[in-house]
């Protein structure tokens, strides 16, 4: 008795904690690229974690990360279930604010059905206002959420100058293009789509149906308690996704948010009692023999998570924050030949890179300049050209020679064929 007044008790913070997990993940997503811990550099093609671009050259760090996170996510879905689903995924969190908003201006019926009928509104809200101020807060919503997507792929002082009207050289048109996009796709989603795209479009979701083992928490019931639900199904109407929550399989929409478990303690708080839902870990002899076990899981996983580590320590340990390449663009019977030297700084930090030739003598090439600086991350071309009346005939091989104020260097060899005089 005592542990099902515990139990009551505990339940009633449920509803709190899961809020708080959700908007604390959603801050740590407006956060991530503020802070710079990722975000995208569309004028590179990059990803930028810290201060450092990823390119896909660096083909260990990408495959490696994404070996772990996959394996991780597996794990997940496999141990927790849909958790990530009713505690922290934003479009969870957009919904269940839209079916909050409608049925605190239209009243507790007001729902949006899939086959087009008319909403349900109370009768002491059927006013104008009331579809006015749900208007207004679905766009600003809308608005607001839609930022978020947009600071992945612009510097947060863009993105800054954008909301606040003020110029800005670095902001393009695409911007306000992407902006446009998000802002319409934010606003069907809290105005209409909502829990219809967890229960029929997420692909979060089939993952996590494929990945289930017989052990994947999910909400039991108490079916030796089942007299104390005739004709209630409180449970149910507290349900988002519109289930029952006495009869959850291993395959369901359920969405873990635990609201069903809240409302049942609610109703028998009176009487001292916890509710017959909780969640729970079922036992492999309790679920089908064709699926897997949690140890079976794990066994299958575990060669992605060690894989993904190795790739992930390589990459890290040869990453290389410069990269160099040196291209021929003259022609070839022409008196002089032409060469760019491409070098692109990868880390968001100010630095100095000293160029020099080796194998020519000084008056056989002239070198645009010796000495580049970055600011930031950026790419620089450096003209280099080649005296071809100061070159003997044959094969001639020469060295670009980059040096940086933080210790870096590389040789990038070359190879010039000097064509005879005609």
């Amino acid at each position: 008795m005592v542990a099902d007044k515990m139990m009551a008790k505990r339940s009633q913070y449920l509803h709190l904690l899961r809020r708080i997990s959700q908007f604390s993940f959603l801050l740590l997503l407006i956060l991530a690229p503020i802070l710079g811990l990722f975000r995208i550099d569309i004028l590179t093609g990059a990803f930028v974690i810290g201060e450092y671009q990823i390119w896909f050259a660096d083909f260990a760090i990408i495959f490696g990360a994404w070996f772990l996170i996959a394996g991780m996510l597996v794990l997940s879905y496999s141990w927790l279930g849909s958790v990530f689903c009713g505690w922290a995924c934003p479009q969870g969190l957009l919904a269940e604010l839209g079916t909050g908003w409608m049925r605190t201006l239209l009243g507790r019926k007001a729902e949006l059905s899939i086959d087009g009928s008319a909403v349900e509104v109370a009768r002491r809200k059927q006013k104008r206002g009331n579809w006015l101020l749900l208007g207004v807060a679905f766009v600003a919503a809308a608005m607001l959420f839609a930022l978020i997507p947009v600071l992945y792929f612009y510097p947060p002082l863009t993105v800054w100058h954008f909301v606040t009207f003020q110029r800005d050289a670095a902001m393009p048109l695409s911007m306000y293009w992407i902006y446009f996009v998000c802002c319409v796709v934010m606003l069907l989603d809290i105005a209409f789509i909502r829990h219809l795209m967890c229960q029929n479009f997420c692909i979060y979701r089939i993952w996590q149906h494929s990945f289930k083992t017989k052990e994947t928490m999910r909400i039991g019931y108490d079916a030796l308690r089942s007299d104390e639900c005739v004709k209630c199904g409180y449970c149910a109407s507290a349900c988002a996704v519109d289930l029952d929550p006495k009869h959850t399989e291993v395959y369901s929409g359920c969405t873990a948010c635990g609201e069903c478990i809240v409302a049942c303690d609610r109703l028998h708080a009176g009487r001292g009692e916890a509710g017959l839902l909780s969640f729970m870990f079922p036992s492999s002899e309790q679920e089908p023999a064709h699926m897997t076990s949690m140890a079976g899981r794990f066994r299958g996983v575990l060669p992605f998570l060690l894989v993904g580590a190795l790739l992930l320590a390589f990459g890290i340990h040869t990453y290389r924050p410069y990269e160099v390449s040196v291209g021929n663009i003259g022609a070839r019977n022409t008196g002089m030949s032409d060469y760019v030297v491409h070098l692109s700084n990868k880390r968001y930090r100010a630095t100095d890179v000293h160029i020099a030739v080796g194998g020519l003598k000084p008056h056989q090439f002239t070198l645009q300049q010796s000495e580049v600086h970055f600011d930031s991350a950026g790419m620089v071309n450096v003209a280099l050209h080649l005296h071809a009346d100061a070159i003997a005939h044959g094969m001639h091989r020469f060295v670009v020679r980059l040096m940086s104020s933080d210790g870096w260097r590389e040789d990038f060899p070359v190879q010039y064929y000097r064509v005879g005089d005609r």
